[in-house]
């Protein structure tokens, strides 16, 4: 069974995902094909970056993983393919996208995509998800080994995120998702919490600082359940991220939080 993943920003209003899906079958008919999610906020590789980050761990060896968040498609930005350990493969655009995931896989190896053959006939210069994307991965999951693709490029782009803050008694993070639940992800782990001194067992609140001077008291949890609801708690997620909620309620309405913004934990 060989799996191919997708991650885009399309939404499912629009065939965008149908003919993408469409052109992976065509070039390998035996495919199987798995959604990580289509619904990244628009042009949002940061996002981006994470969800797949979040989800490529729980495939198995020899998954290709197609991610397309491209605002910047027909630019200069490279078409790349990405062989990572246990033949896992990633394709789409190399604008901090991959990154992430490449690392968490166990990055090996990128290559610039300039062979015709992992092009389509006709290439739009707006639907290279389509056109230039999902014809690779195709090839790909049915037996073209990555470095056919081109030249062997030096390493990733970056994601563009200000990187993580951390001193004693203080942790400045990103907000990088919000979940369905209105749950708020930030790219720091219970660890960075424990070096800057912020998780101690002894300890049961600390206070999260919002923009504009406000702040609320978080409590630590373990569960959802362990405060009454509407009530804020700060836990490890599932995705094994740091998790700012509250019970049956969403946070980042409460808070009035939104993707990208900076927070502040401090004691």
């Amino acid at each position: 069974m060989q799996l191919v993943s997708l991650l885009t920003d399309f939404g499912l209003k629009d065939p965008y995902v149908a003919e993408m899906k469409l052109v992976l079958i065509k070039n390998c008919p035996d495919a199987v094909l798995v959604d990580i999610t289509h619904q990244v906020e628009r042009h949002n590789i940061v996002e981006g970056a994470f969800l797949l980050e979040m989800a490529v761990p729980f495939f198995p060896g020899r998954t290709v993983h197609l991610a397309v968040v491209d605002p910047g498609v027909g630019s200069a930005r490279l078409p790349v393919v990405v062989e990572c350990r246990r033949g896992h493969v990633l394709v789409g655009p190399d604008n901090g996208l991959l990154v992430r995931a490449a690392e968490t896989l166990g990055y090996k190896q990128a290559y610039r995509m300039e062979n015709p053959r992992f092009l389509g006939r006709k290439v739009s210069p707006t639907f290279h998800g389509r056109d230039i994307f999902a014809v690779a991965a195709g090839k790909i999951a049915c037996g073209v080994h990555p470095s056919e693709a081109g030249s062997k490029k030096h390493g990733l782009v970056d994601l563009p995120l200000r990187p993580l803050s951390m001193r004693a008694g203080r942790v400045e993070c990103s907000v990088v998702h919000i979940d369905i639940f209105g749950n708020i992800i930030v790219d720091a782990r219970l660890v960075d919490l424990r070096e800057a001194g912020l998780a101690k067992r002894s300890r049961t609140k600390i206070r999260l600082e919002l923009n504009r001077g406000r702040s609320v008291a978080l409590r630590f949890a373990k569960t959802y359940h362990e405060v009454g609801k509407g009530e804020f708690i700060i836990l490890e997620g599932s995705q094994g991220y740091v998790e700012i909620a509250a019970r049956e309620a969403s946070a980042a309405e409460k808070l009035g939080v939104k993707l990208l913004d900076r927070l502040r934990i401090t004691d």
